[in-house]
């Protein structure tokens, strides 16, 4: 039986662990921290969405949320909750080249079988979404979007994976990979040497840092992103979307009797950290950010109390062309890698751990995955200037 060694306990590596365990493999998760998920994991705004512009991301996001609507069923775990809100993605916009754009996407979701997402416009969207701005003109739609509870869907591929050869070590920080011959042998913990037949990064933030351990440069950079959670107050519609103002990006999305509001403003790229210090401005950037076309969000400001704001910050792990890294690394064999996810790795955690298994059993070509680490777009990408 192979041995795979995976470096990362965000929910990422445990699905991939799951996926790998149930195909015959033992497997083997380090983990530094003394929790599994507690940095990036923790940190994300939870949202899963298919609402995408690529053939292969929207297949790609369907596995997934289809996977989260059946989770119990998919992992045997009856009365294992996610908490999956399905109130929807609304991409909103005041002006009439994006509401054009927007037409055009949503004809082409429709094309490539994503065939639920709606175009709103008019008096039809005010109807339906209330809260909006008057200058809200047209918006796209999907109702089986929404969020989900990483921390849980975590918890239940870890139970899930118990049933087979899957380990789960923590406070077991990697400090490099080891390799004989240009082949992966193992990784080096600050205990022992652990041995393996294949090494897989799931290490978000930290994925390129373990890379170059083995002398392998992995086109990632970890930019720091925000987010917001208000507490309870009455003037949040708290039926609504996650709302996304897609003119100007920021976010927003009930969250219990509150909301999480989120804003991926430029940020350059920084070390990867497992402590993220926010910026305390963030607060007013986004809270005026998400007001432009949700009014609503100026009496939540006049009335807000400073121990009603939650502010915090991590890391997504950014590729130039902003999809995942999945695969083998070449001329490294035995290394894989699966990271990278731009902000997408909540939603496409169970698609992305199924792929990665795919890949190493055969079963999956590694000549028809979108996601390999030396795909064409990732070199085209590196060669124009990002805004990340």
């Amino acid at each position: 039986m192979a041995r795979i060694l995976i470096v990362g306990g965000g929910i990422v590596g445990v699905a991939s662990a799951y996926f790998l365990g149930k195909a015959g493999f033992q497997v083997h998760l380090l983990e530094r921290e003394i929790t599994l998920g507690s940095l990036t994991t923790a940190a994300s705004l939870q949202a899963v969405r298919a609402q995408f512009s690529d053939p292969a991301n929207i297949a790609f996001m369907k596995e997934s949320l289809a996977f989260y609507e059946t989770f119990q069923e998919q992992l045997h775990l009856p009365g294992h909750e996610i908490d999956f809100h399905q109130q929807g993605y609304l991409f909103v916009t005041s002006e009439e080249a994006t509401a054009a754009r927007q037409r055009e996407r949503v004809a082409f979701q429709h094309a490539h079988g994503l065939d639920d997402v709606e175009y709103l416009e008019g008096e039809e969207l005010h109807r339906r979404f209330p809260y909006l701005a008057a200058e809200a003109l047209a918006a796209t739609f999907r109702q089986r979007d929404g969020w989900v509870s990483a921390h849980e869907i975590l918890l239940g591929f870890k139970q899930a994976a118990g049933r087979y050869d899957v380990h789960f070590h923590l406070q077991t920080e990697v400090l490099h990979l080891i390799a004989r011959g240009g082949r992966m042998q193992g990784v080096r913990t600050k205990e022992a040497a652990w041995e393996a037949d294949m090494v897989v990064l799931a290490a978000g933030p930290f994925t390129a840092k373990l890379a170059r351990t083995a002398e392998v440069d992995l086109p990632l950079a970890p930019i720091r992103r925000h987010r917001v959670v208000i507490g309870a107050h009455d003037a949040i519609p708290h039926w609504a979307p996650m709302t996304i103002d897609e003119d100007a990006g920021a976010h927003w999305r009930p969250e219990g009797p509150g909301a999480a509001l989120a804003w991926a403003e430029p940020e350059v790229p920084s070390p990867p950290q497992r402590h993220v210090s926010p910026d305390p401005n963030f607060t007013f950037r986004v809270m005026e950010g998400v007001y432009r076309l949700n009014p609503f969000w100026l009496d939540v400001a006049e009335t807000l109390r400073r121990d009603n704001i939650f502010l915090h910050a991590g890391q997504y792990t950014v590729s130039p062309d902003h999809n995942p890294l999945i695969g083998p690394v070449p001329d490294r064999p035995g290394l894989w890698v699966i990271s990278g996810f731009s902000g997408h790795g909540i939603m496409a955690t169970p698609a992305s751990a199924r792929l990665l298994a795919d890949l190493i059993t055969g079963r999956a070509p590694l000549d028809a995955n979108p996601y390999a680490v030396d795909r064409p777009s990732l070199a085209e990408a590196e060669g124009e200037k990002m805004v990340l």
